[in-house]
């Protein structure tokens, strides 16, 4: 009698679970919504601010480098240290709304979130206007979420191939 009653919960054990399966689905209340939404938010965020900074820079506008840059910005280029935020800005400010002398592209971003943190990476190719020289530049950018708003923190650039970058 005591191998049948094994055999019976062992089957009660197997078939349960199958009956959960079709039971109906309910939609989570806003305060469960996946981390996923949250997450794609933030991206689009990124990919906004990174749309800016490649105008701001096509276009010399201050007042959106001003919005995009945390105070204590740190830009790591391909010789060494560059221009923090405050230097960075005095020295556009006399060009400020004009065209740089060169024309850009961008290709194969990737941007990931990190809880208060985002990093977008990615290559630029610029164009010199005049002589058609042309250089290509890995980008990566590092965002950091203060007071509900992403700002970018860190921005780290190194010339890369003609044919580098990434796939």
């Amino acid at each position: 009698m005591r191998h049948p009653t094994l055999c019976w919960i062992a089957l009660c054990l197997w078939v349960a679970p199958g009956f959960g399966q079709n039971s109906p689905t309910v939609a989570p209340t806003p305060a469960q919504k996946p981390v996923a939404s949250t997450s794609q938010a933030d991206v689009d965020a990124i990919q906004h601010l990174e749309d800016d900074w490649r105008k701001a820079e096509e276009t010399t506008d201050i007042d959106l480098l001003q919005r995009i840059l945390a105070d204590d910005f740190v830009n790591l280029i391909p010789s060494g240290v560059g221009p923090g935020k405050a230097e960075l800005i005095q020295n556009l400010q006399p060009h400020a709304g004009q065209a740089p002398p060169y024309t850009l592209a961008t290709r194969d971003m990737r941007i990931y979130i990190l809880g208060d943190t985002a990093i977008a990476a990615y290559v630029k190719t610029y164009v010199a206007k005049e002589s058609g020289n042309v250089a290509h530049e890995d980008t990566t950018h590092i965002y950091v979420k203060d007071r509900g708003a992403w700002k970018l923190r860190m921005s780290r650039a190194s010339v890369c191939p003609e044919s580098g970058g990434r796939h």
